[in-house]
């Protein structure tokens, strides 16, 4: 083959490999995976908390982007998963354990598409009253006017939990299912006696009750001693005075961290690991008080990817 024909022949190749790297330079990046997940209400804690947790985990994922949105609590956040409308959600461990159970409404079969994720930390239960009203316990709510939260919140069910530990029913306590904010302020306008919050961090409402004159009352004693036994999952625990300026015995739920069922295997396990190697910046905010040891006990099943990364947490120990 003459010598002028080989070398344009070379050439020829060269040019080829240059347009190819020339054009896969300028194909689009892959597109990341969108994660949506739900948190809670504005005025309440778990919207902050979840905007906290997608923050940490979105800096450290590649490939992943993490959307939080606003919703109506942990009861909505939960149907959100079991109806395919979300992915990931924030809720609180009796309305985890009630929806997986069959027992979260009469009308309700079991949620079979949930699964945990992690056990975040526990959540006290306030109990607040308007100013000068005097109430010495849950008993003592009997005919007065008691926010319970919104429609589809975590309070909502656990307020449900502890009045009826209280002897109290649907005939008894005139609830309302309304925002923390509003709730907050009817409250301090006179329009409500007393308002029920499950804040896994400092709420905003609460934090304005209380600065309007509304007094915590404690959730103790016998009814809640009964109603522990019953929920294991409920704990005694302390309003702590750098919340909202006064410490106050109280019970707490567990806050969780949930999916889908059919969430991918291997995002989940990087999405576990992730918010395990955040811990640092996270522990110093809302996250300060979980126990690390006990994020796998969840009332409901581990999804296949968190525990993977717990066996290998174990492993490595």
């Amino acid at each position: 083959m003459p010598r002028i024909l080989r070398s344009a022949i070379v050439l020829a190749v060269l040019m080829i490999g240059i347009n190819c790297r020339a054009v896969n330079s300028d194909s689009p990046a892959p597109a990341a995976t969108r994660v949506t997940f739900v948190t809670g209400p504005t005025g309440g804690g778990s919207f902050p908390l979840g905007q906290e947790i997608a923050e940490a985990l979105n800096k450290g994922l590649k490939d992943v982007e993490i959307e939080t949105m606003v919703s109506a609590g942990a009861v909505a956040n939960i149907r959100a998963i079991q109806n395919d409308k979300a992915d990931l959600a924030l809720t609180f461990a009796d309305v985890a354990y009630l929806s997986f159970s069959g027992q979260l409404t009469p009308r309700d079969l079991p949620f079979d598409q949930v699964r945990g994720i992690a056990v975040l930390q526990v959540t006290p239960v306030a109990l607040v009253v308007r100013p000068g009203l005097q109430v010495r316990g849950p008993q003592d709510l009997r005919g007065l006017r008691v926010g319970v939260g919104p429609d589809g919140s975590g309070t909502e069910v656990t307020a449900g939990l502890i009045l009826r530990a209280y002897g109290l029913d649907a005939q008894d306590v005139r609830t309302e299912t309304l925002g923390f904010q509003e709730g907050a302020t009817k409250l301090l306008a006179g329009e409500l006696d007393a308002m029920f919050d499950n804040a896994i961090i400092r709420s905003q409402a609460l934090k304005r009750a209380a600065e309007g004159g509304a007094r915590f009352v404690p959730i103790e004693g016998p009814a809640a001693d009964h109603l522990r036994r019953e929920y294991p999952f409920l704990r005694v625990t302390v309003i702590a005075p750098e919340l909202y300026g006064t410490s106050v015995r109280t019970i707490g739920v567990d806050g969780l961290l949930i999916c889908r069922s059919d969430l991918d295997e291997t995002l989940v396990y990087d999405l576990t690991k992730q918010l395990f190697a955040s811990m640092k910046s996270l522990g110093r905010g809302a996250l300060r008080s979980m126990d690390v040891k006990q994020a796998p006990a969840t009332p409901i099943p581990l999804h296949p990817g968190a525990a993977r990364y717990y066996r290998e947490r174990e492993l490595s120990r």
